[in-house]
């Protein structure tokens, strides 16, 4: 697939055209430890499926990661949600089509939510994965060890989920997009965004889809449960939040995965009333 290349406001990522006049944009925003190819790993491509049904796709670096430059910022999701607004006022104008949707993963679900609370652009729709309101104690204590050990990385099982959810292939597919944790953004996740959480949900009005895996080691499954996440999103138009079976949080790289993409791409799909 062609590729691209657009920077502006310290971002670069990289820009996949569907070819198809008026397309809407699909802006997707990777996590933690890894880069923009997050969605675009050979053979587990959320790319490829979204160009497939229509959207042109941006994949964006978040700030010191990939191809954009260090952030200057002690809250890089803040800092990266900021920055996001520039990058996307200097391409919207140019485009055919206004239409914009977003899908983020983890942190860089977070980073999505937080611009959409804040943005003056028109925003379609959300789609998130792997971004809950309240961190699990084992991800506490991940994040206490990794503070002591910068060199400390958690087993395969605590982002993977168990084995015989995903095929051998795609912790290999994942190095193509992997990248160095960061510390700062971590503990922003983990620290900050739950005193945040309630407060941007609230000032969201487009409609929100928000996926969470059985084997989901970082958030509380149980406030999806309860109905206690779901109704932060009061103001929201419509929304919808699952755990999903069988995996843990790269969902996208289970073999349930395409499943889960899929249900987020018709639910985008429906936003921008295609």
């Amino acid at each position: 697939m062609k590729e691209v290349l657009v920077a502006a406001n310290q971002l670069a990522g990289r820009l996949i055209p569907c070819g198809r006049d008026g397309a809407p944009l699909l802006l997707c925003l990777h996590g933690g430890g890894c880069n923009g190819r997050y969605f675009h790993l050979p053979g587990f491509s959320v790319a490829e499926r979204a160009v497939q049904q229509g959207f042109d796709v941006l994949l964006v670096d978040r700030p010191g990661h990939g191809l954009s430059v260090p952030g200057g910022s002690a809250c890089p999701i803040v800092e990266a949600a900021g920055l996001l607004t520039g990058l996307l006022e200097a391409m919207m104008p140019r485009r055919s089509s206004s239409e914009m949707v977003l899908l983020g993963h983890s942190i860089g679900g977070a980073v999505a939510l937080t611009f959409a609370a804040a943005s003056r652009l028109r925003i379609s729709a959300i789609a998130v994965s792997g971004i809950g309101r309240s961190p699990t104690e084992a991800a506490l204590s991940w994040l206490a060890d990794f503070k002591a050990d910068r060199d400390r990385v958690p087993p395969i099982d605590f982002f993977f989920g168990p084995r015989g959810t995903y095929d051998w292939r795609a912790p290999i597919a994942l190095r193509s997009a992997a990248e160095t944790w960061h510390l700062d953004e971590v503990c922003e996740v983990l620290l900050a965004w739950p005193r945040r959480f309630d407060a941007i949900a609230a000032r969201l009005t487009m409609p929100i889809s928000i996926s969470l895996s059985e084997h989901e080691k970082i958030w509380d499954l149980a406030e999806l449960a309860s109905g206690k996440f779901a109704a932060q999103f009061g103001n929201t138009s419509h929304m919808t939040s699952d755990v999903l079976p069988a995996g843990g949080h790269l969902y996208e790289l289970h073999s349930n995965g395409p499943q889960m993409v899929q249900a987020q791409l018709a639910f985008l799909i429906a936003a921008c009333g295609r």
